[in-house]
């Protein structure tokens, strides 16, 4: 019995400690001191792969991930111009509701961090339908990337 109950207190503290929750920031999504827009990371899909990019306020674009080697390049003023709204009008609180049980094999897990907000999603449930623009401007940044 004694054994049971440890091992729901420890599974219990596990739970716990693995939950994604937004971060509480500032309302606002200006860049942090560093100059980050955005940092996006997709991870998993069927080939279990990891991509990361990094907006600067700037334009300037970083991507890195398992596929290909990381390289730079500069946003367009309109897709950042684009970024940026999205950014401001996104509801964050909406944007981490999944729903509940997520049994996902073969899709992406999202982490977004922008102006001292955090939210890691599927992007099922309600904050895929907050996120659908948004995830597909990051597309269209991925897609103008070269070799995407």
């Amino acid at each position: 019995m004694r054994k049971l109950l440890l091992l729901l207190i420890v599974l219990a503290a596990v739970e716990l400690g693995c939950s994604p929750e937004p971060e509480s920031a500032d309302p606002t999504n200006d860049p942090d001191s560093s100059g980050v827009l955005l940092t996006f990371t997709r991870s998993g899909g069927f080939a279990g792969t990891t991509e990361t990019i990094t907006v600067q306020s700037d334009g300037r674009v970083e991507f890195e991930g398992d596929a290909a080697p990381p390289q730079t390049l500069e946003l367009p003023p309109e897709l950042l111009n684009r970024l940026e709204e999205e950014l401001q009008d996104l509801d964050w609180e909406r944007a981490a509701k999944e729903p509940a049980n997520v049994v996902c094999s073969d899709c992406f897990t999202y982490d977004i961090r922008a102006g001292g907000q955090q939210v890691t999603t599927t992007g099922l449930g309600q904050s895929g339908q907050e996120l659908s623009d948004f995830l597909a401007l990051i597309e269209e940044i991925f897609a103008n990337s070269s070799g995407r």
